[in-house]
């Protein structure tokens, strides 16, 4: 579909094709340290390419990417930027409502940063609360499954992938340029046994930011891989269009 980009719209654009289309797409990442080869703004990179691919097959409106992010694991890395869960939550609760005003039924919140999802869920369930749009929160969709079947590497407990094979990959597809393939270094760290338990900051678990081995990655691992990443939410949005009637 014709792809529209909410903030090249005319304001009478914006609410018509958002009342006709119901759905606004919103990519949001963080900056945070990605090791030495990759750059600070991979989850925005990430997200926005994601949210492209979705808004061209679903016909949603795409939103501009919010580029902030929670960034409590990684904040005292050099390069890392963080807002609070409650100013993000507070954020996405009110571009909510005010889509909602625009025409908006559903927003779809693409989510480069596994850090930001506490927030999301917590906007999401406010708005249901106050009857403002139903909000979807994807972040990577079906990545484990995937990466099972194209990568060596797979998720560490939790889901987290950093700036590792999983993640070089997906760059290296999008945004080849932005990676620094000289500087690629393997780096697996050894996760204590109450990671997933207490709030774990990541620099007692790693040196450089990287969580697996980026030298595995390929271009051609991250387009596979970011194909089943778009087929899982454009088959859930299709699927909440459809009840929309």
């Amino acid at each position: 579909m014709n792809l529209q980009r909410y903030e090249l719209l005319s304001g009478e654009e914006a609410r018509r094709i958002l009342e006709a289309r119901r759905l606004a797409i919103l990519p949001i990442g963080a900056i945070e340290a990605h090791g030495p080869h990759l750059p600070v703004g991979t989850d925005n990179l990430l997200a926005q390419a994601i949210a492209e691919r979705v808004a061209e097959q679903v016909g949603g409106v795409l939103l501009p990417l919010i580029p902030y992010g929670q960034v409590w694991s990684l904040q005292d890395f050099p390069g890392s930027l963080s807002i609070s869960s409650e100013t993000l939550g507070s954020l996405l609760v009110d571009l909510g409502l005010s889509l909602q005003r625009q025409g908006a039924a559903l927003v779809a919140v693409i989510n480069g940063h596994i850090g930001n999802g506490a927030a999301l869920q917590a906007a999401a369930r406010r708005l249901y609360q106050l009857k403002g749009p139903v909000m979807y929160v994807f972040t990577y969709p079906g990545i484990g499954e995937a990466a099972s079947r194209i990568c060596s590497s797979r998720p560490m407990p939790g889901g987290y992938f950093h700036a590792d094979e999983i993640e070089t990959s997906l760059v290296l597809h999008i945004a080849p340029e932005q990676v620094r393939r000289d500087r690629m270094i393997r780096e697996e760290p050894q996760l204590p046994p109450d990671f997933l338990y207490r709030p774990v900051p990541w620099t007692e678990i790693t040196r450089t930011g990287i969580l697996g081995d980026p030298t595995l990655a390929t271009a051609e691992k991250g387009e596979s891989l970011l194909e089943a990443i778009v087929e899982q939410i454009v088959s859930v949005l299709r699927f909440a269009l459809q009840r929309l009637g």
